[in-house]
């Protein structure tokens, strides 16, 4: 998308837009030159009337609805999986190209799953209802995909560290609120969106254990992973939520059909498309969430061979779960879209 404005046919609109995710897609909206009259922020009737920052301006807020989705030519949804059951498929209908962030359409079928860094080829003309992966699925497969295309995949295992961000705005008052509660005299306030404090604390699940002993966060992590690749690669995730704002980490292991050294892996990485390559132990250069927050790239480090395994490496990645484990993403895929004809622009 040109930075000279958004030149398509209608305006797009962020649905959520006071959430998390919709307050970055609207400042990356903004910076890359979409004028503030071409876009939509769109919520719920109780947030309808605010006004919300749009880069150095502000835009209204005002209520989803058919008279206002309706005339959007794009929509990024960034919400609960029951708004987007409802107003995607209704939107795309209609031929508005519809990108969801949430998790109700990843794993269907019929609906393309994309990192454009990896499968951008899916986007075909005609696709109106894009999803975007899991904000832990974008680096990992970003990851994955550069290695795949030197040496087949036999196994990936994965613990995740993952921000407080990722469950939404509360969780992140909630964290500050404990962290902030002892230095104020005051007893820590109880625990409203995990299960026990967070502050302090490394929760080894990041939402309900469910089938087989996995929580739904890893089995995203595990099937979304297989469908962005198109490969029934085995992938085993431990998602872990860690008492950090902004910044998803994960530690992978990745095991190669034929011999792989740390060097080639380093060699191959630096310079992807997306990829930022922080690999100097002894002068403390690794990554980290502080140092991925606020920034575009999956930061990779700590790119280690197996010493018992010459099949297998190891390594260490962070990225800003709000930028690009989210909105950036959805962007990318509109200007992936664009470049392939999927939407007029």
């Amino acid at each position: 998308m040109a930075a000279a404005g958004w030149p398509g046919p209608g305006p797009i609109a962020v649905v959520g837009a006071t959430g998390l995710v919709g307050e970055v897609l609207l400042g990356l909206l903004a910076e890359a030159g979409v004028p503030a009259g071409a876009v939509m922020a769109l919520a719920t009737e109780h947030s309808a009337g605010r006004t919300v920052s749009y880069g150095a301006e502000v835009v209204p807020v005002s209520a989803l609805g058919e008279d206002t989705l309706g005339r959007a030519a794009v929509a990024f949804l960034a919400t609960p999986n029951a708004v987007s059951a409802r107003w995607a498929p209704w939107a795309a209908a209609r031929g508005t190209l519809v990108i969801d962030k949430s998790s109700q359409w990843r794993l269907d079928a019929g609906v393309p799953l994309v990192v454009p860094e990896v499968n951008a080829h899916v986007l075909a003309p005609g696709v109106r209802l894009v999803a975007t992966p899991n904000c832990s699925t974008i680096p990992l497969a970003m990851v994955l995909a550069v290695v795949r295309r030197h040496r087949e995949l036999v196994r990936v295992l994965v613990s995740t560290y993952q921000a407080v961000s990722g469950s939404g705005r509360e969780a992140v008052e909630e964290l500050a609120a404990q962290v902030r509660a002892p230095y104020e005299g005051r007893a820590e306030p109880p625990p409203q969106i995990y299960s026990e404090p967070i502050a302090g604390n490394v929760l080894p699940a990041c939402d309900a254990v469910g089938a087989a002993g996995f929580t739904g966060e890893e089995w995203k992590l595990m099937r979304e992973t297989q469908k962005i690749l198109d490969s029934p690669v085995p992938v085993v995730a431990t998602a872990v939520r860690v008492p950090v704002a902004v910044g998803h980490s994960e530690s992978v292991a990745i095991q190669c059909a034929s011999p792989v050294t740390a060097d080639e892996v380093r060699g191959w990485l630096d310079g992807a498309p997306g990829i930022r390559l922080a690999d100097d132990p002894g002068q403390g250069l690794w990554p980290t969430p502080r140092r991925a927050a606020g920034t575009d790239d999956v930061w990779v480090g700590r790119i280690r061979s197996d010493p018992y395994a010459a099949d297998t490496v190891h390594l260490f990645l962070s990225c800003d779960n709000l930028r690009k484990g989210a909105a950036l993403n959805g962007l990318h895929i509109l200007q992936a879209a664009i470049e392939r004809g999927a939407i007029s622009a």
